[in-house]
């Protein structure tokens, strides 16, 4: 989540105050900040989705420690530069349930060579047009074989 227009040399232009945390339903949360009627507008800048929230809550705000924001109510909160904020987004992804990278590329590249051969044989079984085999009788004209 971000805090719109919030912290910065000039508000908002080179720092975002950013929450990162765990939640199970992002949108819900969002609503009790709202309901709460904070100082400023949030809104949710990136979810996603993973097994262990809390490690991953833990190694996010171990490696963002040196953007924390000292609040007395929270230290889900970091000021983040343009580069930290590109860091977080690359941490996300890494650590995000649903991310191809996590495949090796071998394992990919069989995956689509399988897939091309099903295809493959799956067209050739379709498109292969059975044909009547024509039986070849010898002519005999006047008791002759030719």
């Amino acid at each position: 989540m971000e805090a719109v227009g919030y912290h910065g040399f000039l508000p908002g232009c080179l720092t975002k105050r950013c929450k990162i945390g765990l939640s199970r339903n992002p949108q819900l949360r969002l609503q009790n900040f709202h309901d709460n009627q904070p100082p400023c507008d949030i809104q949710i800048i990136k979810t996603i989705y993973v097994e262990d929230m809390a490690a991953v809550e833990a190694k996010l705000h171990k490696q963002f420690k040196y953007c924390n924001v000292k609040l007395a109510k929270s230290k889900e909160w970091f000021d983040l530069n343009p580069v930290d904020l590109m860091r977080v987004n690359l941490a996300f992804s890494r650590y995000s349930s649903h991310v191809i990278a996590d495949i090796s590329p071998v394992k990919i590249s069989f995956g689509l060579l399988g897939i091309a051969v099903l295809i493959m044989a799956l067209i050739a079984t379709q498109t292969t047009p059975k044909q009547q085999q024509l039986e070849i009788k010898p002519i005999v004209e006047r008791g002759v074989n030719l």
